[in-house]
């Protein structure tokens, strides 16, 4: 990639220069109505930049990156994805499907799901030959057939503290996924019985601390080597050939001539555990690969003056941003807009910017301030590429918004999918 190109997509203010390219052609090609109040875009431009830097950054001469489906997991996008030579990972037998549909081969998809059933392990000895299937647990070995048509992983819990919010924490003692690393021994001896070739670690998503992601990764491949020492001493073939280290980075703005946290993930692990290129490699980056790439536009329906501040009402936000409204803001960016995309420089003031749900908490950012809104207005939203289009809520029964793929480095732009209600049948 080149200096020049990776200088124009880090520039603060080319994001707002895509939005604004985008909305006024989509509207200009017909393909916005006035039912469309707020649409959705992926950049493709931002996301080839982010799986790019991800394979870049490891430089493993044998890695599957497998995104996380539940992150994005609108079909054009999952298409997309594998078209880029990546891989996918599944939590849920759906998404297997959804990976299949999306055209990627059965050895680049990891399904991860910890409640599998014994139909669905029997599909994809059956169906799915090649994916790699994690278990949860000792016991769901038992389920495994003889001689499997795919690949046995054992996901460990590292039981170590990574910083993560505790909604997001998988790695502490009481955590529903993955076997305790201090029953080594157990997980050791069920590698020895079962055709297990696999390792499995993620120890959080939003992690902060990365010191404690690469001492659990650490732990991991000593556990790989010491069981391949016993295999071999047993007189066995079979090897841990396949270390998945799961995602769980924290989103970051990549900067020109900075080093991103990805770089020094990588760097690290590469000092303190070098034996992890010798194994095959899985990582499973879903938010860090998504959340800068995607961006929102929604009318403003009104701005109304309420004391000292502005109460600006838009057409998605919980339902869109659920993690955002319920847990904890994740450092979305608002932008108001004219109605026809220009940025407003007028006055700041202080505003509340609330969704259209029918509960109090429905507030996507409160005392920000902004240029004044108004009716005909626009709110630009930035950093909505992960896990808000794949979380969209039920509540109130709305529809989600039409979805856009944009290519801005060549200008072109297509309609992924129409406003749909997914509820209206049920």
């Amino acid at each position: 990639m080149s200096q020049k190109f990776l200088q124009a997509e880090m520039d603060n203010s080319s994001i707002i220069d895509e939005a604004k390219w985008s909305w006024r052609n989509a509207v200009s090609m017909g393909l916005i109505d006035e039912d469309d109040t707020s649409v959705l875009f992926q950049s493709w431009d931002r996301l080839k930049l982010y799986t790019q830097h991800l394979i870049d950054s490891f430089s493993h001469p044998n890695a599957l990156h497998a995104v996380a489906i539940k992150t994005q997991p609108h079909p054009k996008v999952l298409e997309r994805i594998v078209d880029w030579g990546l891989g996918l990972e599944a939590a849920s037998m759906e998404e297997v499907k959804k990976a299949l549909n999306a055209g990627v081969s059965p050895d680049k998809i990891v399904f991860d799901s910890p409640v599998k059933t014994k139909k669905e392990i029997l599909y994809c000895h059956e169906k799915v030959k090649g994916i790699r299937l994690n278990v949860n647990s000792i016991e769901e070995l038992n389920r495994i057939p003889e001689n499997p048509n795919f690949q046995v992983g054992i996901r460990i819990n590292p039981q170590v503290e990574t910083g993560a919010p505790e909604v997001y924490d998988v790695s502490n003692d009481e955590s529903k996924f993955g076997v305790p690393i201090s029953e080594k021994d157990i997980i050791i001896n069920a590698i020895i019985k079962y055709p297990v070739t696999l390792l499995h670690i993620h120890s959080g998503s939003q992690m902060a601390n990365l010191d404690s992601a690469v001492n659990a990764i650490c732990l991991l491949r000593d556990i790989a080597l010491e069981a391949n020492h016993r295999l071999q001493s047993d007189g066995s073939s079979r090897r841990i050939q396949t270390l998945d280290i799961g995602g769980g980075l924290v989103p970051e703005k990549l900067i020109l001539g900075q080093t991103s946290k990805m770089q020094e993930y990588a760097s690290s692990l590469r000092l303190r555990c070098p034996e992890l290129w010798e194994f095959e490699l899985i990582t499973e980056f879903g938010q860090w690969n998504y959340f800068y790439t995607g961006y929102a536009i929604s009318k403003i329906e009104y701005s109304i003056l309420k004391g000292t501040k502005y109460i600006t009402y838009i057409h998605i936000g919980a339902d869109f941003l659920l993690r955002d409204a319920y847990v904890k803001p994740r450092g979305i960016s608002f932008k108001v807009l004219d109605s026809n995309a220009n940025p407003k420089t007028t006055k700041k003031v202080v505003h509340d910017i609330a969704g259209p749900l029918c509960f109090a908490g429905d507030y996507l950012a409160k005392n920000i301030e902004l240029p004044v809104a108004e009716e005909s207005d626009l709110l630009l939203l930035t950093g909505t590429g992960s896990n808000s289009y794949g979380l969209w809520s039920r509540h109130c029964s709305r529809s989600i918004p039409s979805f856009f793929g944009v290519d801005f480095k060549n200008k072109e732009l297509d309609k992924l999918s129409s406003r749909v209600n997914l509820f209206a049948e049920i």
